[in-house]
């Protein structure tokens, strides 16, 4: 009986991890210095102590009401409750072979590592991922994606259709692009070493620098309104003050520095002091 209950358990232990690698997957990343990810899914991103990318649920923050709100497919349905049909069979996707078990196609193509999901979003519902603090990142939401990402001192591109994008305690050089999504960025610092360039064309763009950040910006939003607490004196090329209704507001914060580009094609812009 005692033999018997041993292996109960040890199975049930196996069944365990079995479940616990479908819905975490972890990567060495020696030798990457960049990763790219390409998703349709609502994706988090956040710092992990290892030199390894991980993959795990979305996991929702309990502070904040729009993750309280986020709905995933897949929380509708009873993890117990599955496909009796798709047992002994595994998945097959047309945009590529899962070598993760996550869902996922990796691939290294010399110091950048490439990762394609291949589930749709209403099968991923959302994921959140752990890099490097120092990682270079590249996302691609695709149609129905967003993007949350906190605490890196790397160089960010991230790109949305609809979804919005939420970058904090962030240090660039970021590129940041949505169709008709909002855009929220929060600098730590700010880098010098590159241009920033941050545009929304139907959403709102609200970005916010340490008080002492050095840098030439540029205000552009065709029929939104700009709005700063920053003393900013428009000028133009000639060295004049602007005087009128120009929708390109140039100016420079603590005489010049970076290049940072905020720009709305029909929302507002709100550059505020961190």
């Amino acid at each position: 009986m005692k033999r018997t209950k041993i292996i109960i358990n040890l199975m049930a232990m196996f069944c365990f991890l079995i479940m616990a690698a479908q819905e975490d997957y972890t990567y060495n990343l020696d030798g990457i210095k960049k990763v790219d990810i390409e998703t349709g899914a609502r994706v988090k991103i956040v710092t992990g102590t290892a030199n390894e990318l991980r993959f795990t649920k979305y996991q929702r923050d309990s502070t904040n009401s729009e993750d309280d709100g986020y709905y995933d497919y897949n929380d509708e349905q009873d993890e117990n409750d599955e496909d009796e049909r798709s047992k002994g069979l595994k998945p097959v996707y047309s945009s590529g072979i899962d070598n993760t078990g996550f869902g996922m196609s990796i691939k290294k193509e010399g110091d950048v590592l490439k990762i394609k999901d291949l589930k749709s979003y209403m099968e991923r519902g959302g994921m959140q991922i752990e890099l490097p603090k120092d990682m270079d990142i590249k996302l691609d939401c695709g149609s129905m994606g967003s993007a949350k990402i906190k605490g890196f001192s790397s160089e960010i591109e991230v790109k949305t259709s609809v979804g919005k994008i939420v970058l904090s305690d962030v240090t660039g050089p970021i590129t940041a692009y949505t169709s008709t999504g909002v855009i929220e960025v929060e600098f730590s610092t700010v880098n010098q070493s590159s241009p920033i360039s941050i545009y929304s064309s139907t959403g709102l763009v609200d970005v916010a620098l340490p008080e002492d950040t050095k840098a030439d910006i540029e205000l552009r939003s065709s029929t939104g309104s700009v709005f700063t607490d920053f003393d900013i004196q428009p000028q133009r090329k000639d060295g004049m003050n602007v005087v009128g209704s120009s929708r390109k507001i140039s100016s420079k914060l603590n005489g010049g520095g970076v290049n940072i580009k905020l720009r709305s094609s029909t929302g507002n812009i709100y550059l505020r002091k961190k």
